[in-house]
Formats: C-alpha cells, structure tokens, sequence
C-alpha cells in the first residue's frame, strides 16, 4: 500500500491562522511603539518649549523695570532693562485658541510715542496646546503678622510685585508653577 505522507486541509487552515494571529499581534505591537514613541518626542519637545519659556520670561524679569508695567490674568507687559532683549516693552499673552486650548505668545512692543511705519513686530509662540495659562502675582502682605496672597489681577496703580508665577497645564496634567523674582528682590 502506497500512503502520501502531506498535509490536510485541516492542519493547513490551523497553521495559516496561527500565523495570522502572530502576525496581527506583531503590527499591533509595533504600532503601539510608534504611537507611545511619538507621544513621547511630543511630551520631550513641549517639556524643552516649557524650559525654553522659563527661560527667557526669567531673564526678562529679572531686569524688569517699574515703568510701563502692565499685569491681568491671562497678559503681561514690562520693560526688561536685560540687552538681550532690548529696550522694548516685552508682552506675553495666553490666547485662546480654536479648540478650546490655550497659547502662550510673546511680542516685542515699540514704546509708547514711538512711532513705527512698518508693520507691527509679529508675535512668537512660545507654547501650544495648553489646557490652562494663567498669570499670578505675589501680593505682600501689609504687615509682619498676615500672610502673603497671590493674586490673578495686579492693579496699575501699584508697582510691579518682586515674584510672578505663571501656571500652565498641558492635556496631560498641570505643569509645576514656574515662579519668577526680579534681581534685587
């Protein structure tokens, strides 16, 4: 008796579905290692945007000066006495975006009197996609006994306060404050 030795239909359709299985579980493993990749350089870009932000608002601040001081919840503008920056009032804006998102913007403001015939210094944004931008402002206290209070608004008719903070929140989660002091406070 002659016997073939081979394969049935059965054992092909096991072994082809096997291999389909294996195969599925390898692209969907390899496409949550790109998307968790790709999530991660995000957060890695937004984190070095935030130390980049921080940065450049702490060397600003630490030459503001008392003139041309301008503060609210969602906008700050001062003169920096720093030269990086020049002699321009500095303005930093949290706007609101389409999404229900916030950016943070920075502009160098001609002075005012100054005339300019160009067009106005276009704005640079420094930070997108934040969920929460917000100013802060340390209020001191007005004897040794209370405490002292951060504010959201700064009246105009007072001068800078020595400590700023400013919050952010990205979608996912709150950053810790940035809390920024004039030199000589």
């Amino acid at each position: 008796m002659n016997t073939r030795r081979g394969f049935t239909l059965i054992e092909l359709l096991v072994a082809i579905s096997l291999a389909t299985i294996i195969t599925l579980l390898g692209v969907s493993l390899m496409r949550t290692s790109i998307n968790s990749s790709v999530g991660n350089e995000e957060a890695l870009k937004q984190s070095q945007a935030v130390r980049d932000t921080q940065r450049l608002i702490e060397y600003a601040w630490s030459g503001r000066q008392s003139n041309g001081f301008d503060a609210g919840k969602t906008q700050l503008e001062f003169i920096s006495s720093q030269t990086a920056t020049g002699s321009f009032p500095l303005r930093f804006v949290c706007q609101s975006g389409e999404h229900n998102d916030f950016a943070l913007w920075f502009y160098q403001v001609s002075p005012p009197g100054e005339r300019t015939d160009g067009p106005a210094p276009a704005g640079e944004m420094l930070l997108a996609g934040l969920s929460l931008c917000k100013f802060g402002w340390l209020q001191a206290p007005p004897d040794d006994k209370a405490v002292a209070v951060w504010r959201e608004e700064w009246p105009a008719d007072r001068v800078p306060p020595a400590v700023m903070r400013l919050d952010l929140a990205t979608s996912r989660g709150p950053l810790p404050p940035l809390i920024f002091s004039a030199s000589g406070a």
